[in-house]
């Protein structure tokens, strides 16, 4: 599950630096700000969770992991994209990512935390 430590790491570092640069450097409108702090929110949220998840063992807890960080940041990067760039071209990332991350809860609790 090592793999799964660093990137939960890293997520939560990119969902830091998307709130830094929003609050210091891009001076985004309102609405956009809301976008980022969202995708923040459940950035830092799932990484908290895939943190937990990373001191459980079994195949079905690093499944769940995975879909709750990669649901997380697919979710987090289609808000990121719409909020700096204005493009909705990768918009439809976003219920891909939320759909991802809900089922990524489910696999969880159908696991056991040790086998």
């Amino acid at each position: 599950m090592r793999w799964l430590n660093v990137a939960t790491a890293l997520s939560g570092a990119i969902a830091l630096i998307m709130l830094v640069i929003a609050s210091h450097a891009l001076h985004p409108a309102p609405e956009d700000l809301e976008r980022i702090h969202l995708g923040a929110f459940i950035q830092l949220i799932a990484a908290a969770a895939a943190l937990a998840i990373t001191n459980r063992d079994g195949v079905l807890n690093l499944i769940a992991g995975a879909m709750i960080l990669g649901g997380a940041a697919l979710f987090a990067t289609a808000l990121y994209i719409l909020a700096i760039t204005h493009s909705s071209a990768l918009i439809m990332l976003a219920p891909v990512g939320g759909i991802t991350l809900i089922a990524g809860w489910v696999v969880l609790a159908l696991t056991k935390p040790r086998d």
